[in-house]
């Protein structure tokens, strides 16, 4: 605990003003970026790569973090005001978010969710500076079985995310999970649902799917009823609402950043499992006097937003203790400290002491600083609002088409994108969700690969195999849990209904 508290008096001789600003420009690069859709915080830091070249390691990290954080939250912008996620994570975020820019809260959702993003990141670097060689111990421990469980227990969430009815939630996931089945088998290597077509061999990308079902889609609902978004609520009184709410709902900050650091912590499971849980779990304890979830609750945006930015901190513990990457974009800022001829592990912490505190002050401070940099861009977004919906929507048409291809250059991904803007849209005609099925494409492939090692490992013996886990009984017994609440709060209701 000394050397906790030794770390945290030592960050101001830590970080130079060089490196400061490396740091300030990355999170506001990483929050434009973010916000565009198709592009993320993970092409925002390959293409920062190269920059970091003749760059100090800390210098190099702050850059690269400063990237990371800011783009994981630049997401919530779009999300919030277009109706669009820039990223996958805030897909969960978009379901309360917009709603209230709907409402004429545009300012008070954004100043929202930038204030779950810092105390979320905050929260989760303590984390990662107090107990990283321990919880990085502890998670080298999971295989495949705890991987299944907790990927089965992020599907549990879709039947949450219907706005209403949970047959269309399940339906949706289901399809998400049909459409991460098209490819090659994980297993054999097989074809699935390619109908010959070598494109579909290396199934359907995430980025031309999450594009095209929101913002394509968007865009073309906007051309079919345009939907004007107005904001009547100034910066500081929206500013001193979203803090007022932090006192008012402090368990839900800790809860979904608690929830954030331990998914992230887990490689392979991601910012996407964090946000829906954390969201399903903001649902549980609802308040019967908050607005509906998908309707404006501002528990729905703090947990996704504190959440997926505690995702960060989280995924760098494997990383820098293990040399484990806890998800793609941690892989490559691992790359980023190979470029500097450091590697990551145990050793690191032996040979590079200076370095990994630097790099714990680096990401505490960027944490601190996405909330003054995050709400000087609510102004902007507020002057985004006035410009023409026309301008805005040729804008998002733009960046969508040109970032999706620029991910992989393959012009099928463009026919891939309209494929499901088209599909998207009409799937909001009839009024059925979409974020089912994101969380069935993110999490039916990580399910489904550990599962079939779970049966390759235990020869077929699933129970006799999962009993000796007791994580993993765990999770499934918390996946039982959350199936039955709603068969208990529907149970009393009908029971009234009888006795009246």
């Amino acid at each position: 605990m000394s050397d906790f508290f030794q770390t945290l008096a030592s960050f101001p001789s830590l970080l130079s003003g060089i490196q400061l600003m490396f740091l300030v420009v990355g999170i506001a690069a990483g929050v434009v970026i973010g916000a565009l859709p198709g592009v993320g915080p993970l092409l925002g830091v390959v293409m920062a790569i190269p920059f970091t070249f003749y760059m100090d390691p800390v210098s190099s990290m702050a850059l690269l973090m400063g990237l990371y954080q800011g783009g994981s939250y630049g997401g919530a912008l779009s999300a919030t005001v277009i109706g669009i996620p820039g990223t996958p994570m805030a897909a969960a975020t978009l379901l309360d978010a917009h709603p209230m820019a709907l409402r004429g809260k545009a300012s008070y959702a954004v100043t929202l969710a930038t204030l779950a993003s810092c105390i979320g990141g905050v929260i989760s670097g303590l984390v990662l500076i107090a107990v990283a060689p321990a919880l990085a111990a502890f998670a080298i421990k999971f295989g495949p079985a705890e991987a299944a469980a907790f990927a089965l227990l992020g599907l549990t969430t879709v039947g949450a995310l219907s706005g209403g009815s949970a047959l269309k939630g399940w339906m949706m996931g289901l399809l998400g999970l049909l459409i991460a089945a098209i490819g090659l088998d994980p297993v054999s290597g097989e074809s699935r649902f390619t109908f010959g077509s070598l494109y579909l061999d290396s199934g359907i990308a995430l980025v031309p799917l999450l594009v095209g079902l929101f913002s394509i889609s968007e865009i073309l609902r906007q051309v079919e009823k345009p939907i004007r978004v107005h904001d009547t609520s100034s910066n500081v009184s929206a500013s001193a609402d979203a803090f007022r709410t932090l006192i008012k709902r402090p368990l839900n900050y800790l809860r979904s950043s608690t929830l954030g650091v331990f998914i992230g912590i887990l490689p392979g499971i991601g910012g996407v499992t964090a946000a829906f849980l954390s969201y399903r779990a903001a649902m549980i304890f609802k308040k019967p006097a908050d607005p509906e979830f998908g309707d404006g609750n501002t528990d729905g945006v703090i947990a996704s937003e504190a959440a997926n930015s505690a995702v960060t901190g989280g995924a760098l513990i494997p990383m820098l203790a293990l040399a484990i990457p806890g998800d793609p974009i941690v892989a490559v800022l691992m790359g980023g400290l190979m470029v500097q001829a450091i590697q990551p592990g145990p050793a690191m912490f032996l040979n590079h002491p200076e370095i990994i505190d630097g790099i714990f002050a680096v990401f505490i401070l960027g944490a601190i600083l996405l909330l003054p940099i995050g709400l000087l861009f609510v102004r902007l977004i507020i002057r985004l609002l006035r410009l023409p919906q026309w301008s805005i929507m040729c804008v998002v048409l733009m960046v969508s088409v040109v970032g999706t291809y620029s991910v992989s250059r393959e012009i099928l991904d463009i026919w891939t994108l309209i494929a499901f803007g088209v599909v998207g849209y009409l799937l909001r005609k009839v009024d059925y969700p979409l974020a089912p099925i994101v969380v069935g494409f993110v999490l039916g492939p990580i399910f489904e690969k550990n599962f079939r090692r779970t049966g390759l490992i235990s020869q077929g013996d699933f129970v006799g195999f999962i009993t000796d886990r007791p994580i993993t009984l765990a999770v499934l017994a918390l996946i039982l849990v959350f199936l039955a609440l709603p068969l208990f709060r529907y149970l009393p209701s009908r029971s009234g209904d009888k006795t009246s």
